[in-house]
């Protein structure tokens, strides 16, 4: 049994980084032949074997599964080699997973136990891979410094493997500071020397990046090939999309926009399907150039909706990055003894206030990025916009046939669609900046209610819904910002339409309590779970109930209501229980 469980593991190391698919069907038989011999040190063996294959495949949230299992045995302390090198590769799954944190304490722990049984192969690696997550973390002098230490490791141990990984890793930190012709010179020896296929997409990725930046598009190309080529090959899924992304890229920048939208296209595909969002955030923004030049502003719309999206979420990472970089690097660099980390406990309080600033002036930075950003985009679509609405119209007015008729119809209704979520990109845009003025003015409480009502009667009457209005305050009056009230009630009843059945009612109703004005919308929708009472005011939340005609939901509407009530000194608050309709209040004092 035994005999036929190392014939097979031989095996499926052999083509580990060959055929990773084959090895994986390998290591899973051995598995079960592990297990079914009870003999915990070749489960363990197998496990390690099925995390590897799994990363070279890029499915790295399966290969981080197999190392956590790995690690959870409780016979995992009779091998510490074995043991220092999962926690390793554990770490390097969690920074493919954009999770610093998690990386960082399993490199630690990973650094003990090598230290403790003399593991300096491992020890190389772990350099090489801290490397990688201060690239991260955009600290790229730190990054390098710890890949000159893997080198200087590599050469100790006379390995051409683990010399040729270092000057990859060494090539990338100078390309990253801008420092193309040192980049150059340790890429090109990197990938002159021994490599595994992995190490190769990499490099071949990296060199193809340079001569792009070097404005040579000839040998730019015939890197991002080899290194599509290698990644075909061996399955290397990230690397496959960022050497197709980077194809596409080169084409752009030739002026072959249709090629450069396939390929890019392509890459993201291959991004999302391996949930990789870092990379798929690069991609996006190469892809909405390209679709400008194709004149394709439909899909360039829709491409800044989803760059939006994962701009924020990136911008989020990038300040959780910079809060852990503050509790974790003097540990990843100094936590070697105990009596280092009991000084490092002692550190000047001044030296911490200091860091906690500078902190908060990088995520200011960070935040004027994103509002650039916006009105960038906002910028850029406006304009095409409006002359696909204007050209719309006039076709409709020019009484064509039946079919160009609907054509144009439909033309004009996705255009404002797109005007819709401009202006709640805007609207929220302005709101998170601070940016919005307040100009108050006295008005009847009712007056909202009233223009809302008849700005939103045919979109009720074309899904059959009912807006009923109860006004119990009469002449009282309000003292408010008028636009600002306006907009929130829209939003609310916005969403009551969007979400209900044909033939329901909606219920708009005015109130007077203790001084109060209480406005009141309420519907007879879907409602809200407890998961989306959690979350209904963050930005692009995506709750349980959907638009029961197919309309569009930005994720944006009560996140805008909800800041905009907070401008206002509007209480917004809801009553729901999920299937029994939803019920939303805003109180706020007349003056």
């Amino acid at each position: 049994m035994i005999s036929e469980f190392s014939k097979l593991l031989q095996k499926g190391h052999n083509l580990r980084e060959t055929n990773p698919n084959e090895a994986l069907n390998i290591f899973e038989e051995a598995y079960k032949i592990a297990v079914s011999s009870g003999d915990h040190n070749k489960q363990l063996e197998t496990l390690f074997e099925l995390g590897v294959t799994k990363h070279n495949l890029s499915l790295h949230s399966e290969a981080a599964e197999h190392f956590k299992k790995a690690l959870g045995a409780e016979f995992i302390h009779e091998d510490l080699f074995l043991k220092s090198n999962i926690l390793r590769c554990l770490a390097v799954q969690y920074i493919r997973l954009n999770k610093i944190e998690e990386a960082i304490n399993f490199l630690y722990e990973s650094e003990r136990v090598s230290i403790s049984c003399g593991f300096n192969e491992n020890l190389h690696m772990i350099e090489s891979t801290l490397g990688s997550v201060y690239i991260q973390l955009k600290m790229f002098e730190k990054a390098l410094e710890h890949e000159l230490r893997s080198l200087g490791l590599a050469e100790k141990l006379k390995s051409d493997l683990m010399i040729n990984y270092s000057y990859l890793g060494i090539g990338s930190c100078y390309y990253l500071m801008g420092e193309l012709d040192n980049a150059e010179i340790y890429l090109n020896k990197a990938i002159r020397g021994e490599q595994t296929n992995y190490t190769k997409a990499n490099t071949y990725y990296y060199l193809a990046k340079l001569y792009v930046d070097k404005k040579d598009n000839i040998k730019a190309l015939e890197f991002a090939d080899k290194g599509i080529a290698v990644s075909d090959e061996f399955l290397i899924q990230d690397y496959r999309a960022l050497c197709t992304g980077m194809k596409g890229a080169i084409f752009l920048e030739s002026g072959d926009s249709t090629t450069a939208v396939s390929l890019l296209e392509d890459a993201i595909g291959i991004s999302e399907m391996i949930e990789n969002k870092r990379i798929y955030f690069s991609l996006y923004k190469d892809l909405i150039r390209a679709y400008d030049k194709t004149g394709d502003y439909r899909k360039k719309a829709e491409a800044y909706e989803k760059l939006y999206e994962y701009h924020i979420e990136y911008l989020e990472n990038q300040s959780k990055l910079k809060i852990n970089q503050l509790n974790s690097e003097h540990q990843i660099e100094k936590a070697k003894d105990e009596a280092e980390i009991e000084r490092l406990k002692n550190v000047d309080l001044r030296e911490a206030i200091d860091k906690v600033k500078k902190l908060n002036e990088e995520l200011e930075i960070l935040n004027l990025e994103k509002n650039e950003f916006m009105a960038i985009a906002v910028h850029d679509l406006k304009n095409p916009l409006q002359n696909i609405l204007s050209t719309a119209r006039l076709i409709k007015r020019s009484n064509p046939p039946e079919p160009v008729k609907d054509l144009s119809e439909n033309i004009v209704q996705q255009t404002d669609r797109m005007f819709n979520l401009i202006r709640k990109l805007l609207d929220h845009n302005l709101a998170e900046e601070g940016k919005i003025r307040i100009n108050k003015s006295e008005f009847k409480a009712e007056s909202i209610l009233r223009d809302v009502m008849n700005d939103y009667k045919e979109a009720a009457e074309r899904k059959q819904l009912m807006l009923n209005f109860t006004n119990y305050c009469n002449g009282n009056k309000l003292n408010t910002d008028y636009d600002i009230l306006y907009q929130i009630m829209c939003n609310l009843v916005s969403n009551a339409i969007k979400f209900s059945p044909k033939n329901r009612n909606i219920f708009l109703s005015l109130n007077s309590e203790n001084g109060s004005i209480l406005y009141e919308i309420k519907d007879e929708g879907p409602g809200f779970s407890e998961d989306d009472k959690k979350k209904m005011y963050r930005k692009f939340s995506k709750l349980s109930a959907q638009p029961t005609m197919g309309e569009s939901s930005t994720g944006l509407g009560l996140a805008i209501a909800k800041k905009l009530s907070n401008l206002i000194n509007a209480e917004l608050s809801l009553e729901s229980e999920h299937g029994c309709g939803a019920r939303f209040t805003l109180q706020l004092d007349p003056n």
